[in-house]
């Protein structure tokens, strides 16, 4: 049975984006009927979204399904358990959008932006509200009048002592008076002895454990409060909810019906629950099951046999006024567009059947209104630059996205032309990228096997990272790549990032004098105004943790803490954001002062994320949950893979203390234009690679599949700067001094002749090769069974000396790797296909056998011969062809079966 697609299903429909680079996040676990997205919380304002789009851009035009935004007829059921995360019932301010359900929905032309408060379509569905409580004990002797009195929040209730009291009837009166103010106190309390419990009732479940008690005492003060303040502890909130979204009749936060008929986008929010104090790094979860989606109009149509695309350089088009072009992942591999109102394309075409006409452009920040002409009629303007409004406001979306936009329903057997003109303001942009004739059908099509080729996948990229890693899979898989798979982790998102030079801003209160009872204290942060009443035993220490107490009740900017009578107030903005804040304090008496150390919090200074190289595990948790589901798909489909890392890091730490950098002989860090840093071969580095590989190699075992790793690109950098090459890290050029009793010598670039350093030449692989032995007989360790590859690239090795110092000859044998890849996007990019044909052969002339061979092709310009160069390498004989990578594939939209020859019109469907 041929299979369809859905609106809404998780591993096929939804994707998940995350607050770069302080978290991490990403989707695993997928099916139709729940996900998981898991990940790493690095500072307090992180979020993560699960989204729908309707103009999906992610899957190969075969694949993809027809832009559908009526969601009225759905109803959509789910149930989440969240760690780590805002819970579902929290009342704290929505800093980030975690309570809402946003959407943005199209009526009439003019988009806005609602937002549906998920709390009012959701029910506990496991664990119980349970209050909070607090104990605290009446210590010390009775001296008759005194007063003794407990406080919270804007809540206060004391006792006069008489001559007849004991400390335990003192406390029995107390809690009588509580106890007897509770539907304004929100607190019971219970004496027993000396002791009182506290039970908070003001705010559900855990949301009253931020909330805290202090004691005081007036008079003759021989009493006393042990502790002197405490927070209320051990209330509990459901910890799964049962949630229905019938987007037939969503209400947003004012009130007001949400038009969902034509939807753009959805996002869910989460973000990391608030902490106490100075962030702490933690891992988080949420855990979706019973997703179901019932209604009508849930089923998605994709552009079926008899389906034409009609590329922006097709011959058939043609363009009126001054256009430009450009090469890239657009359709077809390429784009015009035009900056001039009056300029127009146009295309005359009959078409054998009915059919939906589409046009492909872009949404950008200063992109054009165009209008559209069909057979001599006017159709709306469309506008290009996508804004919307929100609470009346109009907003720009900040969005640059490659959409198709209907132009209309178009009857078969009769002649059409359509003309697009450029009708907004001079500077606007109106980009041209096809033309597509949809005839919709509901069945997606099947793709023949490639048995030997596969698609590289990069977890760097949105089809990767921002996928269901079963989505990625299976796009894999559909289209019809059976061969060995690569998977590039990356550069930029594998690995735990820490802080490194970032402060938060703060500021400080000094209390000083007597505290006046019943006069107020004011403490003011950026316009949010916090009261407190003096009570009768206030004193300046007292009244400093009552504003530490207030403060950490519930704000989410700023946090508190008091010591003595000095109150710090620290911002929860990382970096010089925090010293923005403002800050004051008015106490209304002479008596009593209270003075800030600046009108505005200070101190804070912008710092950077690098890399952390101690963190265990090295990989985050987005990327060992998301690598591990992937793994698993591909196995359920019959694939193997190899996981792939090189030696950048783009949160590298390139210090000389720290010592993984490679260095020019300047000293200056070796920096590609990933962008990330070009790691060394030096302890440090290996240390880390190390545990990063193993990692690598239990996640894949764990996943049931054999380990099976690649060493990808691991190399001295290619390129020299004014100063040389890239070999003089301080490791390095000791290691090379000890062993040779001099210097390592200038080399001034990669076309220097070798002859003249045969020591540095003998010397520079040796540190690759011990670099790669040691990483494998440290897996292997424990990780016995893992296979191991090279992936090495000829064309930019090509000088004799960069042959010589990035091949260690000794190591890479065929006895100690299952396989040496090769790769040349260089040659390919210049169309020479006799040295492409000689970077397969490669392997071969050092001696592994084809079934230990395999290459990677570039297919990123369309232009180039990178369909010869695959069937090449499958003549050869090598164990597989890799073609890197499958976002390119997708958005260029490369026709299939492979070695079609390129056409600028292309028969989509089967």
């Amino acid at each position: 049975m041929a299979e369809q697609l859905s609106k809404l299903r998780p591993d096929r429909d939804l994707q998940c984006y995350y607050l770069q680079p302080s978290a991490a996040a990403a989707l695993s676990a997928t099916s139709p009927t729940g996900f998981t997205i898991s990940g790493c919380w690095r500072q307090q304002f992180d979020w993560a979204v699960l989204e729908w789009n309707r103009d999906n851009v992610f899957e190969h035009p075969l694949l993809r399904n027809l832009p559908d935004g009526d969601l009225s007829g759905i109803h959509l059921s789910y149930q989440e358990t969240r760690t780590q995360c805002i819970p579902m019932d929290s009342n704290l301010w929505p800093t980030v959008d975690w309570p809402y359900l946003r959407v943005w929905s199209d009526a009439g032309g003019v988009e806005t932006l609602y937002q549906v408060p998920l709390s009012k379509y959701a029910t506990a569905n496991g664990g119980v509200y349970s209050p909070p409580t607090v104990q605290f004990e009446l210590q010390g002797t009775v001296t008759p009048d005194d007063y003794i009195e407990l406080a919270w929040l804007d809540q206060h209730f004391n006792y006069k002592m008489t001559a007849g009291d004991s400390l335990a009837s003192a406390l029995t009166a107390l809690a009588t008076i509580i106890t007897a103010n509770q539907a304004t106190g929100f607190v019971t309390a219970a004496a027993s002895g000396n002791e009182m419990a506290l039970t908070y009732l003001g705010m559900p479940g855990t949301n009253g454990n931020r909330v805290g008690v202090y004691g005081t005492v007036y008079g003759g003060c021989t009493e006393s409060w042990a502790p002197a303040w405490a927070m209320f502890n051990g209330g509990t909130s459901p910890t799964c909810w049962q949630v229905g979204v019938d987007f037939g009749s969503l209400v947003d936060i004012n009130g007001t019906p949400v038009p969902t008929s034509n939807v753009r986008k959805l996002r869910w929010t989460w973000a990391a629950d608030l902490q106490a104090g100075t962030f702490q790094r933690t891992e988080f979860s949420l855990v979706v099951s019973n997703w179901t989606v019932t209604g009508t109009n849930a089923a998605y149509a994709v552009a079926g046999p008899g389906s034409l695309r009609v590329e922006d350089d097709s011959t058939a088009v043609t363009y009126q006024g001054s256009w430009s072009s450009a090469r890239g992942n657009f359709s077809g591999g390429s784009i015009h567009w035009t900056t001039i109102p009056g300029n127009s394309v146009t295309y005359l075409y009959t078409a054998l059947a009915s059919h939906s006409l589409y046009l492909g452009s872009r949404y950008a920040d200063n992109a054009a209104q165009v209008t559209v002409q069909i057979d001599g009629q006017a159709r709306p303007p469309i506008q290009l630059q996508l804004t919307y409004y929100q609470n009346q406001q109009r907003i720009s979306a900040g969005e640059d996205v490659l959409v198709r936009l209907p132009l209309g329903q178009m009857a078969g057997q009769v002649q059409h032309m359509v003309t697009i003109t450029h009708s907004g303001s001079p500077g606007t942009y109106f980009y041209f990228d096809f033309l597509e004739l949809a005839v919709p059908t509901s069945n997606i099509p099947v793709c023949a096997s490639v048995p030997k080729t596969s698609l590289a996948t990069d977890w760097d990229t949105l089809h990767s990272i921002a996928l269901a890693p079963e989505r990625t899979a299976w796009l894999i898989q559909a289209l019809g790549f059976h061969g060995r798979v690569n998977h590039y982790t990356g550069a930029l998102c594998f690995y735990e990032l820490c802080q490194f030079g970032f402060t938060c801003a703060s500021a400080t209160i000094t209390f000083n004098g007597a505290s006046e009872f019943g006069k107020t204290t004011t403490v003011t942060i950026s316009g949010t105004v916090i009261d407190h009443l003096n009570l009768i035993g206030d004193t300046p220490e007292s009244v400093a943790k009552c504003f530490e107490l207030l403060i950490n009740a519930g704000s989410t900017g700023v946090w508190a803490q008091a010591d003595r009578a000095v109150l710090t107030v620290t911002s929860r903005l990382l970096g010089a954001a925090g010293n923005a804040l403002t800050i004051a304090v008015v106490t209304n008496s002479t008596q009593f002062t209270a003075q800030t150390s600046g009108a505005a919090l200070a101190g804070g200074n912008d710092g950077k994320w690098l890399t952390d190289l101690a963190a265990m595990p090295p990989l985050n948790r987005a990327c060992r949950d998301w690598s591990l589901s992937f793994f698993q798909a591909l196995a359920n489909y019959g694939l193997s893979v190899t996981a792939s890392f090189s030696m950048e890091l783009g949160n590298g730490d390139d210090s000389t203390g720290t010592g993984i950098a490679q260095r020019y002989p300047d000293g200056a860090a070796v920096w590609v234009n990933t962008p990330a840093l070009q790691t060394n071969f030096g302890p440090a580095s290996t240390a880390y690679w190390q545990q990063v590989y193993l990692t690598m190699a239990d996640v894949m075992a764990s996943a049931g599949v054999v380990p099976y790793l690649q060493f990808g690109e691991v190399q001295w950098w290619y390129f020299a700067n004014a100063a040389g090459m890239t070999f003089y890290d301080a490791y390095a050029t000791s290691s090379f001094q000890t062993q040779y009793g001099r210097p390592m010598a200038v080399i001034a670039n990669q076309s220097a002749d070798p002859s003249g350093y045969p020591n540095e030449c003998a010397f520079l692989p040796t540190l690759i090769g011990q670099f790669t032995k040691s990483i494998m007989d440290a897996v292997r360790q424990v990780q016995p069974g893992t296979l191991f590859e090279v992936l090495y690239p000829p064309d930019v090795n090509n000088t004799p000396l960069n042959q010589l110092i990035n091949y260690p000859t000794s190591y890479w044998t065929p006895a100690n790797l299952k396989c040496l890849k090769t790769e040349n996007f260089t040659y390919t990019g210049n169309r020479n296909i006799d040295l492409a044909q000689q970077s397969i052969q490669l392997p071969m002339s050092l001696g592994f056998p084809v079934s230990q061979a395999s290459h990677l092709v570039g297919i990123g310009d369309y232009t180039t011969p990178w369909q010869k160069e695959r069937r090449l390498a499958i003549g050869a004989g090598v164990e597989s062809v890799v073609l890197f990578a499958l976002d390119q594939f997708c958005l260029i939209g490369y026709s299939l079966p492979l070695d079609r020859s390129p056409r600028s019109a292309r028969y989509l469907g089967r």
